[in-house]
């Protein structure tokens, strides 16, 4: 009688053993079984026992994943015990005594609050590296706002960095297959997922973020997506129809800005926008008709929708909500003139492809000025299709005194000059 055909997880322990002489009890973290049952980063599908994918694809995939698979870790965190959150992790860089694992700020935010998170001290933090060795991490940074944190470990100097560069200024306009990669922290496996990347819009509220269709599950929240040239396009969030991840040049960005003056900054004023390449084709011929120049899908579209906008109670010190405001009402008197409806071209003669893109130039003005506790001005090229009229708005970029918003928002600060 036939033998039974292994399962993929069990085919690849028995590999394991005869490779490495591992006991197969070692594919189990140090978790105690109570505590992974309640992990939120499990789901019901074992990541570890997915078949295997075989195609030309699948092997271009492994490689990619395998060339930074000693820079992906898996983090656990818990508190008073209780296993809090688990995800994935990349190592960024290596500072003074310690080493920097870029991760997910839901790694330690609290359960009951989505605008609130554990500090440093109140949450203990498991680190597992690619050699299957698990090491107590410590909570650098963490930034609700754009859904990042840093995690620190012991100096490992032996573990390679990721390459985080920014992306050529038109990449988001093309779909084009990618990767999420991540680690299990249970199986300790590299976990790794073929998709493409789309042009859609994330339902999460945040509109710079990208998306993709890769097929993953929470243990990736944190991990990383690329393109099979190896680039690193972002840092993996989750939603429950579609994989959102934040663009890499604003990740970037928010480490710079901790290494440097070791705090994040943000400006005040949140308003929405989007890409014009992103609009139906029905609203973008009338634009094109108007504005030939925009066929090629540059410039940001300033919308008309409600925004909840949080602001900081400087008596009580508390980040509360405020009343919604229409963005027409706001606009106008804070930002040169702009309007919703209206479409930002270029910022400081750099043309506009991406909202992630301006929300970088933002981000890297505020580098400028945070040393100084200077402002900075911009000049804005505007088109208003309504009244087909253009105009430049100067725009004046303050630092936000405060966390003005916990939750995904455009950071987009105009004060009228």
């Amino acid at each position: 009688m036939p033998k039974k055909k292994r399962s993929a997880e069990d085919a690849a322990l028995y590999v394991e053993r005869l490779l490495f002489g591992d006991d197969p009890s070692d594919s189990e973290a140090d978790v105690d079984e109570d505590d992974t049952s309640d992990l939120k980063g499990a789901t019901n599908k074992d990541d570890s026992s997915d078949e295997e994918d075989f195609t030309e694809e699948g092997l271009s995939a492994k490689e990619v994943a395998l060339s930074i698979s000693k820079s992906i870790v898996s983090l656990i965190s818990s508190v008073d015990g209780k296993v809090l959150f688990t995800c994935s992790g990349s190592v960024v860089d290596h500072v003074g005594s310690a080493t920097w694992i870029l991760t997910s700020a839901t790694l330690v935010r609290k359960c009951d609050n989505d605008y609130d998170a554990y500090q440093e001290g109140d949450v203990k933090i498991e680190v597992l590296l690619h050699n299957k060795t698990i090491t107590e991490g410590c909570l650098a940074m963490c930034s609700l706002q754009y859904n990042i944190a840093v995690v620190t470990i012991e100096p490992q100097f032996d573990l390679p960095l990721v390459k985080l560069h920014d992306l050529p200024v038109c990449y988001s306009m093309l779909c084009r297959p990618v990767i999420a990669v991540a680690r299990n922290f249970k199986s300790k496996t590299l976990l790794v997922r073929c998709g493409e990347m789309t042009r859609e819009r994330s339902e999460l509220d945040c509109d710079e973020l990208l998306v993709c269709t890769c097929p993953v599950s929470k243990v990736f929240i944190g991990g990383l997506v690329m393109d099979f040239e190896r680039r690193i396009l972002g840092i993996t969030f989750y939603d429950k129809d579609t994989v959102p991840f934040l663009p890499i040049e604003i990740a970037v960005r928010c480490l710079e800005h901790f290494k440097n003056f070791r705090t994040l900054k943000q400006p005040s004023l949140c308003i929405r926008g989007q890409a014009i390449h992103k609009l139906a084709i029905c609203n973008l011929e009338k634009i094109c008709y108007t504005y030939p120049e925009l066929s090629s899908g540059s410039g940001i579209v300033v919308e008309k929708v409600r925004e909840s906008h949080l602001i900081i109670d400087p008596q009580a010190n508390l980040v509360k909500p405020d009343q919604c405001h229409l963005i027409s009402e706001v606009l106008p008197e804070n930002c040169g003139s702009i309007e919703a409806g209206d479409i930002i071209c270029s910022v400081d003669d750099i043309v506009l492809y991406s909202v992630s893109q301006l929300t970088s130039i933002f981000l890297d003005k505020m580098a400028v000025a945070m040393p100084m506790q200077d402002k900075v001005t911009v000049q804005a090229e505007i088109r208003r299709p309504r009244d087909k009229t253009e105009f430049v708005a100067k725009l004046n970029i303050g630092i936000a005194s405060g966390e003005h918003s916990n939750c995904f928002n455009n950071r987009f600060s105009f004060k009228t000059l």
